[in-house]
């Protein structure tokens, strides 16, 4: 691989009249390739954090009396219930191969799909 020119740029720069007029040299093909990879998939929000702190200061206040903190607990198990339903159906919309349009985070698998039914020419 050829590197001479893009190591260079800096130095073209210096003996050049107008730098701008630097011609582009295409060292690779400017094209998509038809896949992703899937390592970037890991979700970096993770759920009920707000309530499991809301939960930890009440307990932390009241001495760790769970009676005293109910009502937190309760609002705590009712995210984390909603949050495993939503993590169980999007599970299942992935094993079917549905597509879940109008999402601005597609999984790699979604867009994998959306590149092999339109592949670059």
């Amino acid at each position: 691989m050829r590197l001479s020119n893009v190591l260079h740029y800096r130095d073209m720069r210096r003996y050049t009249k107008n730098p701008l007029e630097v011609r582009f040299e295409e060292l690779l093909p400017l094209k998509l390739k038809n896949k992703v990879s899937g390592k970037g998939d890991r979700s970096k929000e993770r759920a009920c954090v707000h309530e499991m702190s809301i939960m930890f200061a009440c307990f932390k206040k009241n001495e760790f009396d769970q009676s005293r903190c109910s009502n937190e607990i309760n609002l705590f198990q009712v995210c984390a219930n909603k949050h495993h339903i939503e993590k169980f159906k999007r599970k299942q919309n992935i094993r079917e191969g549905n597509i879940s349009l109008g999402k601005d985070n597609l999984t790699p698998r979604e867009i994998n799909y959306l590149l092999k039914k339109h592949p670059n020419p």
